[in-house]
């Protein structure tokens, strides 16, 4: 397995320096259209790389992408999810998949690599690993699992393409079987999301406001005011 990437560009491609997480989060909305503009090769690597770094449950990396940038692939993409003008438009559009099984025959890689780089004891890799099966096999949601860790990896592949500048529309309109057919995934691959990446096209969307943290904060149990002392 590779090594942490080092060679991540530390620039947009504008030479200007990478938004910082709070601006990312604070700035970043759902693009209703994009510009043709292409998105580089060197950061659309870099957004993929990070992306790969996101965490999940014992390191068994549940996700696949389909980076889907062929225009013709693009309007087939369009058509099983409800002829969206933003698939079309986007330069880059990546079908996110959580696969089911596919963690159980890469356990042995994830485990082994795992212990040899420290991560537990190099004698008792297969014990964690069947560890691993246990719980997972006792949890009865593999697909809700497979959902979740697809999500975490799918999120922070959002955010490095606005840190690196660029605009997204993560998407959950489409026809998932459609999907599959038309891209080749497998029965046991589940269509997680789909993320359009480029430059957006006309002004960006206005912030839609948010709840304020007293009405989705609670303090030790549900329901108990969240009362913060911070004095800003």
């Amino acid at each position: 397995m590779d090594d942490k990437p080092t060679n991540l560009p530390r620039t947009q491609p504008n030479g200007e320096p990478l938004k910082p997480i709070t601006d990312v989060m604070l700035d970043r909305r759902a693009t209703q259209h994009f510009l043709p503009d292409e998105v580089p090769e060197k950061y659309l690597n870099a957004i993929l790389e990070l992306a790969s770094e996101a965490p999940s449950g014992y390191n068994l990396q549940p996700w696949r992408f389909v980076v889907v940038r062929g225009e013709e692939n693009r309007k087939k993409l369009q058509s099983v999810a409800f002829k969206q003008p933003k698939i079309a438009e986007a330069p880059v559009v990546v079908i996110a998949v959580g696969m089911k099984e596919e963690w159980r025959r890469t356990a042995d890689e994830v485990f082994r690599e795992g212990a040899r780089r420290g991560a537990g004891s190099i004698e008792k890799w297969e014990q964690y690993r069947d560890g691993a099966f246990q719980f997972l096999d006792g949890m009865q949601q593999m697909p809700v699992w497979v959902n979740r860790h697809t999500m975490i990896a799918f999120t922070a592949m959002m955010l490095a393409a606005e840190a690196y500048g660029f605009d997204t529309a993560p998407m959950e309109g489409f026809d998932a079987e459609g999907v599959k057919r038309e891209f080749g995934i497998p029965e046991e691959g589940e269509v997680v999301a789909l993320l359009a990446i480029g430059r957006a096209e006309g002004e960006e969307k206005p912030h839609p406001g948010r709840f304020e943290l007293s009405r989705v904060v609670f303090a030790e149990r549900f329901g108990e005011a969240w009362e913060s002392n911070d004095e800003r």
